[in-house]
Order: C-alpha cells, then structure tokens, then sequence
C-alpha cells in the first residue's frame, strides 16, 4: 500500500523540487530561451573583450594624461590630442612610410607567392615536399626571424662575407653597416617581411590554383588554345578572387608592421625606418602620451577601417564576378 501511494504521488510530481533553481533551469531549457543562450554569451564575450576596451579608449582619448601621473589629475580636454594627432608632422610621415614599406613588401610577395603557387602546381613529382618548404618561414616565429636577420646585416656578418670578395676588387670596404644607412635599412625590413609572408600569399594561390576547373582549362586546351592563352584567358580571371584576398589579408597585416622594426633598426638611423605602429608605441611606452596614443589609434581604426572595406567589397565584387561568368 505504501509502494502504492509513493508511485501515485511521483507520478503526479509531487517528488519532484519545485524551488527557484528548479524553475530556473525549466526556464532555461525552454527552447525560446535556450536557443537565445549561445547569442547571449557571444555579446558578451564581444562586450567584455571589445565594446568596454574600445570605449576605455574613447575616453581616453579625450582626457589630458600621462601615465606618469595619477589617473586622478586626468582632465577633460574634448577633441584637443584629436587636433594634436593631426597636427604632428611625424605622424603623418610615419603613415607614409607605413604604406611605402606595405605597398613595396605585398607587391612582392604577391609576385613571388604566385610565382610560386605557380611552378608547385605545374610540378608532377614532389609537390608536397616543396609546399612544405616554402610554408616553413610562416611557421617561424616573428622575433626569431628579426634576430636572424639582425646577424646577416651586421657588418661582420654572412652578407658581407659573401660580397666581400667582389667588393675588394673594386676597392670597397666589405664592412658595410646595412642598417645605419636610411635605404639599405628601408629595404632591409621589406626584405624580411618579404622573406616571412611570401608564404601566406603562396598557400592562398596554391589554394586558388587547386580550386580551377579543369574542365574549363581541357576544353580551352582540346580548343588549341597555347599554356599563355590558358593562363591569360581562363586561368588569371578565375583567380581574382583569390588575388583580392591575398592583398586584403597582406596588407591588413603589412599596415600593422611593427616586430621587424623594432628588432632591426628601433626606427632608425633617424626616423627613416619608423612605422606608424612603431611612433604610436614610442609615444604611448616611452613618452608616456596615452592619451595622444588613444587619439592617433582612433584615427587610425577609421583609417585602416576605411580601407579594409574598400578590400572586402572588392572581394565580394570578384567573386560575384566569377560566379557570373559561370
């Protein structure tokens, strides 16, 4: 009898909780909520993590303070570093100097990396080894790159080594300090950023190159069309998709060039080598301007923003363009 009542009253849910947890998680497990709860935790990981440091910034930027002073002395100074930014010469050398070494590094890499991507395709016996070669400098760490860099350009280092013997013939001290003159050392940090990221350009070629049709490219071939005709005719077009994503991606990144400077020539000799990624930590880290470096950051977010959607349009634009001519 007992047995009895007991499954009569579990049946009716009397055996069951019914405090605030309870109600709480049929709550949650409702499906109008529950299909809201991953929403819900990625605002707020993009609250926590960008929206709150982003208007940190903000404010920031519109106080008058340095960060050896107490944050309690900030005073208000409304659009003034604002105006400041734009009124520093150096600052806006620094940008041209950015998109010099940019435009200069990703032109080259995209050339090599489709050159490469190229001749990997085309290749019929160890395709993998060599994909696996050329995606090595990627892989390696930015700092270790700087420093084996900073070895080959000292003036008793392998690159003077190797010229040595053709400079003595013509009188020239093998000796030469690369990094103390303003071009050489210009080139000398394009070089390496050339050296690291030709890769990346390469894998998206690579990519692009696997993605071809090849029914399109036999036809073009039974048709009697010449390896340059394919390439110019059918191969080249269908690849601008990708051609957009390597230069958006490079040059989102190539903007942001910072390691090899510093581990090269801190900016110099001068300010010749000096990014605008370098004068922003100069003036945030060792002048103490926060609030001047929050301004040029703002600035600057508006700047690379304007252009990184120029970029992603651009995609959007060649691959609806290629999809209509399918």
């Amino acid at each position: 009898m007992a047995d009895t009542t007991t499954g009569t009253r579990l049946a009716a849910g009397e055996g069951r909780p019914h405090g605030p947890l309870a109600r709480l998680g049929k709550w949650l497990a409702s499906e109008r909520v529950f299909r809201l709860i991953p929403f819900v935790l990625v605002e707020g990981l993009f609250v926590i993590t960008i929206l709150i440091p982003f208007a940190l910034t903000i404010w920031i930027s519109m106080l008058k303070w340095r960060a050896n002073r107490p944050f309690e002395t900030a005073v208000f100074a409304g659009f003034e570093n604002y105006a400041t930014v734009l009124e520093t010469e150096q600052f806006w050398s620094s940008i041209g100097r950015t998109f010099y070494f940019s435009g200069v590094a990703v032109a080259l890499e995209l050339l090599l990396g489709f050159f490469l991507a190229m001749m990997v395709t085309n290749c019929t016996r160890s395709k993998k080894l060599y994909t696996t070669i050329f995606l090595i400098p990627m892989m390696i760490v930015p700092i270790v790159v700087g420093y084996n860099f900073s070895m080959i350009y000292i003036d008793s280092g392998p690159l003077n080594q190797l010229l040595s013997p053709f400079l003595e013939h013509f009188g020239i001290d093998p000796r030469i300090r690369w990094l103390s003159h303003p071009v050489s050392a210009q080139w000398a940090i394009i070089i390496a950023d050339v050296w690291q990221w030709t890769s990346l350009t390469f894998l998206i070629f690579l990519s692009g190159f696997a993605s071809l049709p090849r029914q399109l490219i036999n036809a073009a071939r039974v048709m009697g069309a010449s390896p340059s005709q394919i390439f110019w005719r059918v191969q080249l077009p269908l690849l601008k998709p990708a051609i957009a994503i390597a230069v958006v991606i490079r040059s989102m990144e190539a903007l942001k060039m910072f390691d090899p400077v510093v581990l090269l020539t801190f900016g110099g000799p001068g300010t010749s080598t000096q990014t605008v990624a370098y004068f922003l930590w100069e003036q945030v880290w060792q002048f103490n301007k926060f609030s001047f470096g929050a301004a040029a950051s703002i600035l600057l977010l508006f700047l690379f923003s304007f252009l990184i959607f120029a970029g992603i349009f651009t995609i959007i634009k060649q691959r609806n363009a290629v999809a209509g001519g399918h």
